[in-house]
């Protein structure tokens, strides 16, 4: 038996994180070391190492992280992520899709902060108008 095949039927048996939590050990590496090498936040290794998917910043990230992972130590990519699939979490698909043609809101925003502006323009233009005017004639009224 080849250490593939050893790998992939403890694979069968053994959760993901706990495969990547032994390769790493394995190494002589801490969950700082890992973290540092893959530029992640170091709690990721530690969710990653018991399981706790759900708990990473973008769940739907998941399965990339566990690649990234299992590369980083050298594993048969394939078999880590078969254990993924095995204990994540299914990702929730919406079966209806939302179309709206409503703007976003920073463009409602935009739009807003344009007319604003606008406004804010006329004002001022009119403020000098009256100033400018007021100079020439000697008062606002024509006094």
């Amino acid at each position: 038996m080849g250490s593939n095949e050893v790998f992939a039927d403890t694979a069968a048996r053994v959760s993901p994180g706990a495969m990547l939590q032994a390769a790493r050990e394995a190494r002589g590496l801490s969950p700082l070391d890992v973290s540092q090498r893959l530029n992640w936040l170091p709690e990721y290794v530690a969710f990653i190492e018991r399981d706790e998917f759900q708990r990473l910043r973008r769940p739907a990230f998941a399965r990339g992280y566990v690649r990234a992972y299992a590369r980083m130590l050298g594993l048969d990519e394939i078999i880590v992520l078969a254990g993924y699939d095995e204990v994540a979490p299914a990702p929730a698909i919406s079966s209806t899709r939302v179309s709206s043609r409503r703007p976003l809101p920073l463009q409602r925003t935009g739009l807003g902060i344009l007319l604003g502006l606008g406004v804010l323009a006329l004002l001022v233009l009119g403020l000098w108008w009256a100033q400018s005017g007021d100079t020439a004639t000697g008062s606002l009224f024509g006094g």
